[in-house]
């Protein structure tokens, strides 16, 4: 895979588990992915044709298990993240492909200490 030069931040408003499998034509294919929700400005195409406002999109991060990477973002989400997409080039057709996001630290609030 290759490293895009640029890391789009998006708002991202949901993550999910996506495992399982289904009977494909060489038998059981197994599946596991982290699935994940984000906003994103529609297409040169799309505003040509008349679309308003964002439209949501998902992506999947292959491997179930990089949920839990992402679960102590329960309480925080929607928010923004930089997504880091690699070039899958190993297919007839090059992919892009969602490996990991990046999110933003929340900013902590600052409380004075009042004496009387």
């Amino acid at each position: 895979m290759t490293q895009l030069p640029e890391h789009p931040i998006m708002t991202v408003t949901g993550i999910r588990k996506s495992e399982g499998g289904f009977t494909g034509e060489n038998g059981l294919v197994n599946y596991s992915n982290t699935v994940v929700t984000v906003l994103q400005p529609f297409s040169e195409q799309e505003l040509l044709q008349g679309a308003i406002g964002l439209k949501s999109t998902e992506y999947k991060i292959k491997g179930a298990q990089f949920f839990d990477d992402y679960r102590h973002l329960h309480d925080r989400l929607p928010a923004q993240a930089q997504m880091i997409f690699k070039l899958d080039v190993t297919r007839k057709v090059p992919s892009v492909q969602l490996v990991a996001m990046k999110f933003e630290e929340p900013v902590k609030a600052q409380t004075k200490n009042v004496s009387n």
